[in-house]
């Protein structure tokens, strides 16, 4: 009788992958890149966020300075005073209430950060109202001038501070017309801008109207 041999093949395991294919790198690669283009606008967005806050509360502090001045003066701080044979700007007025090398003066989203060339050692992002309708705009109601307290009689509503041009310190000017954009301010929030008003709080602002700058009754 014949005997049957049995013969047993055994089959080596695969060797191990030792790193991805190049097809299969690429993909990854790609995934990262639409991931983060999903992602960086989304962060850059909350970065921005973050700096208008930070702006808004830098206009608060500087509008709480103005408020106690009114306290102790009767009326807001003027953009300018050389009465007493020296040159005061409206930064001077708020000295006693807040340092002049304060960061409360500068915006983080403000990208140049300018000192003021009239006072270096403040670098300035924000400007007081001193827009106006030339021959409408009495002297008694423009902030180039200590204007009284009483005279403003919509103080929720007058703005009295916001974000301008870098190397200003004003926003607004002398016009004929009123209309958006306001010159010498600087819409640097995602095209908007934070302002402070006469009776201390502060908002973010796309468009205004003319009964927000102009303080005549």
């Amino acid at each position: 009788m014949a005997s049957i041999t049995f013969v047993r093949f055994v089959i080596p395991p695969a060797a191990p992958r030792s790193a991805f294919s190049l097809v299969e790198l690429l993909v990854v690669i790609a995934i990262l890149g639409v991931l983060f283009s999903l992602l960086l606008p989304a962060v850059q967005a909350a970065r921005e966020s973050a700096r208008s806050i930070e702006c808004c509360s830098n206009l608060y502090e500087l509008g709480l300075a103005a408020q106690q001045h009114v306290t102790v003066s009767g009326r807001y701080p003027p953009a300018y005073d050389a009465r007493s044979g020296v040159s005061l700007r409206w930064m001077d007025f708020l000295k006693p209430y807040i340092s002049k090398g304060c960061c409360v003066y500068r915006c983080a989203s403000d990208v140049q950060q300018k000192p003021y060339a009239y006072d270096p050692e403040i670098t300035l992002s924000y400007g007081i109202n001193l827009w106006r309708i030339r021959g409408q705009t009495d002297d008694a109601h423009y902030f180039w001038y200590p204007v009284r307290r009483e005279d403003v009689r919509r103080t929720s509503g007058i703005i009295l501070f916001a974000d301008c041009t870098p190397g200003k310190m004003q926003c607004g000017t002398d016009v004929g017309i009123f209309a958006n954009p306001i010159p010498y301010v600087d819409y640097r929030h995602g095209n908007a801008f934070n302002a402070v008003y006469c009776d201390g709080h502060a908002e973010t602002r796309t468009a205004t109207l003319q009964s927000e700058w102009d303080a005549m009754p």
